[in-house]
C-alpha cells in the first residue's frame, strides 16, 4: 500500500472529509494530490495528519520514501531541467523521484520550477494548470526549509488571477494571504533599516571628535 492509500484508507475509515481532515493546515486539493501520490507530503504534514486520525507517525513513516538526509538525493537530472528552463520536466522528474523530491533542495526545486511553470500555464491562458501548479508550488515553499517570502506573494497573485478566471472561490483567501505576506515583509524591511541607521549613527558617534 502506497503512503497517499494509507492516509486515504485511515480517513476513510474514520468517516472523515477531506476537508475535515485537512482543517486549515493545507487545502483540500493538496490533500487529494497526496492522496493519489502525485505530492510527497512533509514530515510536518504527515506529523499533522497522523494526530488528526489518532494514528502514531510512524505509520505513515515505515516503509515510506521520504527521505533522511543520509543518501544521494538524486536529483541531478531535475537540476539540470531545472537550468535549461524545462520546468515540467524538473517537475516530472522530481514526480518519479519521491526521495530525492523530499529532501530540502528538493522541495525548493518543486517550489520554484512549480512557481514558473505556474507563470507560464498563466500567460498562455491555461487557468486550470496554472491553479494547480501554483497550489502545489506554493506548499512545497512553506514547507521547505528555503521557504521564501517573495516567492509566496507571487503564488498568491498568480493562483488568485487563475481562480477569477475560472471564476472559482478562494480569491479573497489569496488575497489575505498576499497582504499578510507583504505586510510581514514590509515590517522586516523597516526592522532591517532601523538597525541599519542605529549602526550608522553608532559609528558616527565613535568617529566623531571630542
Amino acid at each position: 500500500m502506497t503512503l497517499g492509500q494509507k492516509i486515504k484508507t485511515a480517513r476513510l475509515e474514520r468517516g472523515m472529509t477531506q476537508k475535515e481532515l485537512v482543517g486549515d493546515y493545507i487545502t483540500r486539493n493538496m490533500l487529494s494530490k497526496i492522496e493519489h501520490d502525485s505530492a510527497m507530503p512533509s514530515v510536518r504534514t504527515l506529523e499533522y495528519l497522523a494526530r488528526a486520525l489518532d494514528l502514531p507517525t510512524s505509520d505513515f513513516l515505515d516503509g515510506s520514501l521520504l527521505s533522511d538526509g543520509s543518501a544521494a538525493d538524486g536529483l541531478d537530472e531535475a537540476r539540470a531541467a531545472f537550468r535549461t528552463g524545462q520546468w515540467l520536466d524538473c517537475l516530472s522528474l522530481l514526480n518519479a523521484a519521491p526521495t530525492a523530491a523530499s529532501t530540502d533542495e528538493g522541495y525548493l526545486l518543486q517550489a520554484r520550477a512549480g512557481a514558473s511553470a505556474a507563470r507560464a500555464a498563466l500567460e498562455r491562458g491555461d487557468f486550470v494548470s496554472a491553479r494547480e501548479l501554483s497550489e502545489t508550488a506554493q506548499y512545497y515553499n512553506q514547507e521547505g526549509m528555503y521557504f521564501d517570502q517573495t516567492l509566496g506573494l507571487e503564488l498568491s497573485l498568480v493562483l488568485g488571477r487563475a481562480l477569477i478566471s475560472l471564476g472559482e472561490t478562494g480569491y479573497e483567501m489569496q488575497r489575505t494571504a498576499f497582504l499578510e505576506d507583504f505586510a510581514q515583509m514590509e515590517e522586516s524591511f523597516r526592522d532591517l533599516s532601523g538597525r541599519e541607521g542605529t549602526s550608522q549613527e553608532s559609528r558616527a558617534s565613535t568617529n566623531r571628535p571630542t
